[in-house]
């Protein structure tokens, strides 16, 4: 069986235990409510459901759609389906497999990658458990003694971390990095302007992104 076959296999593998283990974990994610609900016998009508659902899409929605999308050539079809499971998906999963990526040389979009990109969410997996259950027990005593310009700064953790990832990225295409900037910084202020809703400015600027990224490929080509 030559790679190519070998991958076929494997993502036929995938798909099927990434639908299972997906879907049971949505039906899990029922049970603390229905647990609740019959024990203390208070079920929200079906109006008050669909009210909540659509709130929870009016701030997520957009997400649903982007994320997926933005991450899937970086974290391949196993991280896709381990990552929605495990979540931290863009502070935490996304750097480790790019960075594993970049460490063992894998071009991203060929097997390689994918695999170390699926073993690097694996490991940051068991190790971030490890560390939360650590500090969830200590840090609620430790937390209250931090000064407040180090908890202040613990904000500026995720935005640290996206900055790397991105300059991590321009590195590699010092010009379409700058472009891909501009096009976000520009579609923050325009989007909004020309009616794109807030939660879908985003998704507007990778496809923006994307069809800069072609243009420039096929520029280069041509050259």
């Amino acid at each position: 069986m030559n790679q190519e076959q070998s991958m076929q296999a494997f993502k036929g593998r995938i798909t099927k235990l990434g639908l299972f283990f997906t879907t049971l974990a949505i039906v899990a994610n029922f049970v603390p409510a229905v647990y609740v609900s019959t024990v203390t016998g208070i079920f929200p009508s079906v109006g008050e459901i669909i009210a909540i659902w659509v709130a929870a899409a009016a701030a997520f929605g957009a997400g649903w759609v982007v994320q997926p999308v933005a991450y899937f050539p970086m974290i391949g079809l196993a991280g896709t389906f381990l990552v929605w499971v495990v979540g931290s998906v863009g502070d935490l999963r996304l750097p480790c497999a790019v960075m594993a990526q970049k460490v063992t040389n894998s071009e991203q979009g060929t097997p390689k990658a994918e695999l170390i990109g699926t073993i690097a969410i694996c490991a940051s997996v068991v190790v971030s458990m490890s560390m939360i259950t650590f500090f969830t027990v200590a840090g609620n005593a430790v937390m209250p003694y931090c000064p407040k310009i180090v908890l202040k700064a613990l904000g500026f953790v995720l935005p640290g971390v996206i900055g790397a990832v991105y300059a991590d990225f321009c590195s590699k295409d010092f010009k379409l990095g700058i472009i891909c900037f501009a096009i976000c910084l520009a579609g923050k202020f325009i989007f909004p302007k020309i009616g794109v809703p807030g939660a879908l400015v985003m998704l507007a600027n990778i496809i923006v992104c994307i069809i800069a990224a072609r243009g420039v490929f096929m520029t280069m080509k041509k050259a």
